[in-house]
């Protein structure tokens, strides 16, 4: 008789705990969730485009681009994501525009080759209207640019510059979007200067780059 009990009890108080539940004497039951708190999301990028180099000669500035970008999400909220990005930009071999006077000492036009592009950017996502799957897109940082001159003349310029680009992006299914940006690298125009040995001339700085990428995204 008393094992028949002792197998009997857990079932009694399952079933009164259960009618007091649904008469209200208790109180809901509350079920804790994560609070948003996931694991980094990795994503890889690819684009390609249009960009443009300034006071380059004729229309060399005029170039089709292509990026390759790793990205971490970082940080999330309901609207929001922020987060790193590493990337690669190819380069352009074009011709530089300078003054006839300093082209008649160089011995005629200069040709150049910009090298492959590295960017480490922030990014930040928003959508701020819940019911679109339209988002906006603004990423910021450095970019290291070499610009390497086919003169014995120049010397090759390295430098580091401001990056930004900015558009909206719009997702295909959980895992892929799509994005239009414009992509600006700062710079200035590239002055050459003789150096004081007179046996050779330097570049000033790096030209001003404007373009647009149109890029694909998966997460992985």
């Amino acid at each position: 008789m008393k094992r028949k009990i002792r197998r009997t009890w857990p079932a009694i108080l399952c079933c009164c705990f259960l009618s007091l539940h649904a008469h209200g004497v208790l109180p809901p039951v509350v079920v804790l969730e994560d609070a948003g708190i996931e694991d980094n999301r990795w994503s890889v990028t690819a684009s390609t485009g249009y960009t443009e180099y300034q006071n380059m000669y004729h229309n060399d500035g005029h170039s089709v681009i292509a990026r390759m970008a790793v990205a971490a999400e970082l940080l999330a909220t309901t609207q929001s994501s922020f987060g790193i990005e590493f990337g690669v930009q190819n380069g352009r071999s074009m011709r530089l525009g300078i003054p006839h006077g300093t082209l008649d000492v160089l011995g005629g036009v200069v040709r150049t080759t910009v090298k492959p592009m590295l960017d480490l950017l922030i990014t930040a996502n928003s959508n701020p209207v819940t019911e679109s799957l339209l988002y906006t897109q603004v990423k910021g940082g450095i970019a290291y640019r070499r610009w390497q001159i086919a003169s014995y003349l120049i010397d090759n310029k390295s430098e580091l510059a401001g990056e930004v680009q900015a558009g909206f992006g719009y997702p295909i299914t959980e895992v892929t979007s799509l994005n239009l940006l414009y992509q600006g690298v700062f710079g200035a125009a590239p002055k050459i200067r003789a150096n004081p040995s007179m046996e050779s001339w330097r570049l000033s700085n790096i030209p001003v780059q404007h373009g647009l990428l149109l890029g694909f995204s998966i997460i992985v």
